[in-house]
């Protein structure tokens, strides 16, 4: 394996100042200057004043391209991840398992870096407004106030901007499958009824309501003016359903949610389960039926009924859609994974543990 060579200018233009841990691949002569070299450094910082007890150097315990990845920030992922999973602490771990865990979180972190650096790359990003768009859906649909979400994050050691970096990341994997991936994947009617068939159980439906929307955000708090524009926005784009215009068509053209992309799918809500503005918004409506404009904490909604159940096992063509859904996305995980590792084979790692 390649060892860094010129650490000092390599740090300097990566903003980095430490002192390198692997030494290359030289004369013996060449490493014992080198280790003077380092030495003399340190002894310089100490003669200079700095406390004894101060951590003076991180290190790189990784490279990807042009980026480092030290000694810390891979100390932070590792205490996040056995305090998520639950892990038992490292002295009570063999050598051989808290290797593999920080072998692990090290590949994660490559990973993640490979992916930032496309993005940014592709110009693909998530703004504030739509992690806070998404932040207001969770909160939706888990029935949950922010403070009840604060105190969630509290108990996993999370803080709410490290939330927040997650949703960032996980709207950006969205947006690069769907920009990347989605050509690739072609679910057919076949494996869509196949999977009917092996799967009947997953059919037989509770009490509720399966449901597309399009979605008028609205900022917080609104202000009255804005939300009368918002309003009159969506009764337009009512209109035009009722006047012929395909629902999921308007859902792609209007919507502004990561739905969109799928007709403003949402998929099947049991009985009691919603909001009461949505479930207010639909109660009297039949299956293929569109509600007025209906407000909720993320904007105004437009809502389909796409189908009423009971408690029987619904009729292929009732799940299609849902069906064809979970097959794209155990598709698009395939292909992403098969994406990454192209990520990886067209960079340039070392890894110095």
């Amino acid at each position: 394996m390649k060892q860094i060579r010129n650490m000092d200018s390599w740090q300097e233009k990566n903003g980095r100042r430490s002192v390198p841990v692997c030494l290359g691949a030289g004369s013996r002569r060449e490493k014992n200057s080198l280790r003077r070299v380092a030495s003399g450094i340190l002894l310089a910082l100490l003669l200079a004043g700095l406390p004894a007890s101060a951590e003076i150097l991180d290190r790189v315990v990784a490279t990807i391209n042009d980026r480092a990845i030290m000694q810390s920030e891979l100390q932070e992922a590792l205490d996040l991840y056995q305090h998520q999973m639950g892990q038992q602490t490292p002295e009570m771990m063999s050598e051989r398992d808290r290797a593999a865990i920080q072998r692990r979180v090290l590949e994660d972190l490559v990973d993640k870096s490979l992916i930032e650096g496309f993005a940014v790359k592709a110009g693909i990003e998530a703004s504030e407004e739509e992690i806070d768009r998404a932040i207001d859906e969770v909160l939706a649909r888990a029935h949950i106030s922010e403070t009840e979400l604060l105190e969630a994050l509290k108990k996993d050691n999370l803080d709410y901007q490290e939330y927040r970096d997650q949703i960032r990341d996980q709207l950006v994997k969205a947006k690069m499958i769907q920009r990347e991936i989605r050509a690739r994947i072609n679910i057919t009617d076949k494996q869509i009824e196949e999977y009917y068939l092996d799967h009947p159980d997953e059919f037989r439906a509770e009490e509720g309501v399966v449901l597309r929307h399009i979605l008028f955000p609205l900022p917080y708090p609104p202000a009255p003016e804005v939300v009368d524009a918002t309003v009159k926005e969506a009764s337009r784009v009512h209109q035009e359903i009722l006047d012929g215009k395909p629902f999921e068509e308007a859902a792609g053209q209007y919507s502004n949610d990561p739905t969109a992309g799928q007709g403003g799918w949402l998929g099947f809500f049991r009985k009691g389960s919603l909001s009461p503005e949505m479930e207010g918004g639909i109660v009297d409506l039949e299956e293929g039926e569109i509600s007025e404009p209906v407000q909720t904490g993320l904007g105004i909604h437009l809502l389909k009924v796409e189908e009423r159940t009971t408690g029987d096992i619904r009729p292929l063509e009732k799940v299609r859609n849902s069906i064809q859904e979970k097959l794209y996305e155990e598709a698009a995980e395939r292909q992403f994974e098969e994406w990454r590792k192209e990520l990886r084979k067209n960079a340039h790692i070392e890894v110095f543990l």
